[in-house]
C-alpha cells in the first residue's frame, strides 16, 4: 500500500467514527431533554 492510500483509509475511519461519536453524543443528549 501506498502512503496516500494509508492516509485516505485512515481519514475515512477517523470521519465514519466521529459522525459515530456525534450521532450518539446528539442521541443522549436529545433523551435527556
Amino acid at each position: 500500500m501506498t502512503m496516500s492510500a494509508i492516509g485516505f483509509l485512515t481519514f475515512g475511519a477517523v470521519v465514519l467514527y466521529g459522525g459515530l461519536i456525534t450521532t450518539i453524543f446528539v442521541n443522549i443528549k436529545s433523551s435527556k431533554n
